[in-house]
């Protein structure tokens, strides 16, 4: 009887071993204008806009790190890029200040690869860096501003 329910709690066990973790990414897709009003519409959340966006892309990446058994943390990242008018850009750099050192190799963080509108790594030979939090409420990542593009890439996490 012993052996029996030794071989019962051993089988049970083995079948709770970790699931694999699930990955996901919400994209913002669209017409131009309306991934436009859906970037505007989350970034409002953390930071007053200083004008209008003339493009935008985004994606939200989840890994939930669960495992299937017990509720644990998840890391969620938020990248994008975003266009803005040149002439606001100096209401950009103002409301993201203060500029912070140069990242030196800035990267796409996520555990999915970069999509398809994530900028090659000459896009940002004249950025200016910012910390993430003004822009995307995360603590983590990039910020980079492109005053020759008129644009902003950002790649943030929290966990």
């Amino acid at each position: 009887m012993k052996a029996l329910l030794f071989s019962l709690i051993v089988c049970t066990l083995s079948a709770c071993g970790p699931t694999p973790q699930k990955q996901t990414r919400a994209e913002i897709t669209g017409t131009q204008t309306e991934r436009v009003t859906r970037a505007t519409a989350i970034l409002s959340k953390y930071c007053k806009l200083p004008g209008p966006l003339l493009d935008a892309h985004m994606a939200e990446d989840l890994a939930d790190n669960s495992g299937g058994m017990v509720p644990g943390p998840s890391d969620v990242y938020l990248s994008g890029v975003i266009t803005f008018p040149p002439a606001d850009l100096p209401k950009w750099q103002k409301i993201l200040s203060p500029e912070i050192p140069a990242v030196t190799s800035p990267q796409f963080h996520s555990i999915l690869p970069a999509p398809a509108w994530w900028p090659a790594a000459a896009a940002f030979k004249d950025c200016e860096y910012y910390e993430p939090k003004k822009l995307t409420g995360r603590t983590f990542g990039i910020v980079a501003l492109s005053p020759s593009t008129s644009a902003i890439y950002f790649s943030t996490y929290s966990n």
